[in-house]
């Protein structure tokens, strides 16, 4: 665990990767959760970190003998990874993360819903608007009529254009806070052997209920959309939005 050193945040190791888009085959998901069982595999040879366990124990509602194996704890964050992930609209798609505390998995899976779309706009000022970062807006709204506490706002600089992340500190109607963290980013991606330059607006979005993850997942995005800056992908019509609202998701 380390400090930023411009920003003062809290810094930790952090896997990301994709869940599998709904057209997937059911071998294709199948070879997935296969791999999140194989990663859990070898997150764990030395055993479980207690506190992931009894993290785990609460929040499943599970008993204290549980038999944590990768297999079980694997293909238990594939099912609730892809159920989450088939009620998105089409032109959304979910990554999940997983953040380590001294070399074991602490929180994991740490969902975030991501959108490509193609800019509808030349400036990508609007983007700032979008994850309510613009200057007029106050703070963005809780989706469950919850009462914003306070925001902070970090750029983010990738090889293929620039964006930001918003983080707010809310409160559900019942009293409890939360974080919600918004980002947005316009690539200019050029052209490579397999595809035409291209220019995307990426949108993620993702919501923690756990305090401690609370301080860690802004710079944990920040490597997500490092990561996604570093491999493009094209922008089929079917992934662009068509007036629906941006879903979200907790952890």
């Amino acid at each position: 665990m380390t400090a930023d050193d411009d920003s003062a945040e809290i810094t930790v190791p952090w896997f990301w990767g994709r869940v599998p888009d709904p057209g997937a085959t059911e071998d294709e998901q199948s070879a997935w959760a296969d791999g999140v069982v194989e990663m859990f595999t070898e997150w764990t040879r030395e055993g479980w970190g207690e506190e992931f366990r009894q993290s785990w124990i609460a929040e499943e509602n599970l008993p204290e003998d549980y038999p944590f194996t990768a297999d079980n704890v694997g293909r238990g964050i594939a099912r609730w990874l892809t159920a989450r992930a088939a009620t998105l609209p089409v032109w959304q798609r979910m990554a999940w993360g997983t953040a380590f505390i001294q070399g074991w998995p602490r929180w994991s899976p740490v969902p975030v819903v991501v959108e490509y779309r193609a800019p509808v706009a030349d400036d990508p000022i609007y983007l700032m608007e979008l994850v309510g970062a613009d200057s007029g807006g106050g703070e963005p709204a809780s989706s469950d009529g919850g009462l914003g506490l306070g925001r902070q706002i970090e750029y983010v600089s990738t090889p293929y254009g620039d964006g930001l992340r918003v983080l707010s500190v809310q409160r559900t109607n019942d009293h409890l806070a939360y974080g919600r963290l918004d980002a947005a980013m316009r690539l200019d991606w050029p052209a490579a052997d397999d595809r035409p330059a291209a220019r995307v607006d990426v949108l993620l979005t993702t919501r923690v209920m756990d305090l401690q993850l609370m301080g860690l997942i802004g710079p944990g995005v920040d490597k997500l959309m490092q990561q996604i800056a570093e491999h493009p992908r094209p922008i089929a019509p079917d992934l662009e939005p068509a007036g629906g609202a941006r879903q979200e998701v907790n952890r």
